[in-house]
């Protein structure tokens, strides 16, 4: 009897130290409106989602690899997202909320403007 106790005790705090620590990841597709040296405020239709991102922010754009190691060979840092995210391009940011903020993991570059340059 105790050992069942105690196994349903140890399942029920599993249980809810998972659903606790997991975090759901959401996606938002739209048009950058401004780019920020930590964020960028992306918006469709009447709906406008500002992201906050960091060093750890991945950044999917076609040529960004090539650009990168052009850089890294430079002896400059990799790219950051101000580098390769512009007023008006098509993104899909993945982020997660945390305190009231919406935090980018991934942003993907779908339409650049700057390719249509």
């Amino acid at each position: 009897m105790k050992r069942n106790v105690f196994v349903a005790m140890v399942a029920l705090l599993a249980l809810s130290g998972v659903s606790a620590w997991a975090q759901t990841t959401e996606s938002f597709l739209g048009t950058v409106k401004a780019v920020s040296g930590s964020s960028v405020t992306v918006e469709r239709g009447t709906i406008t989602g500002i992201f906050a991102f960091d060093s750890k922010t991945h950044v999917a754009v076609a040529g960004a690899t090539a650009k990168t190691k052009e850089n890294k060979d430079a002896g400059k840092p990799g790219l950051t997202v101000p580098d390769v995210v512009h007023v008006g391009d098509q993104v899909v940011v993945k982020y997660v909320e945390k305190a009231n903020s919406m935090i980018a993991s991934d942003i993907q570059v779908r339409v650049s403007l700057a390719s249509k340059k």
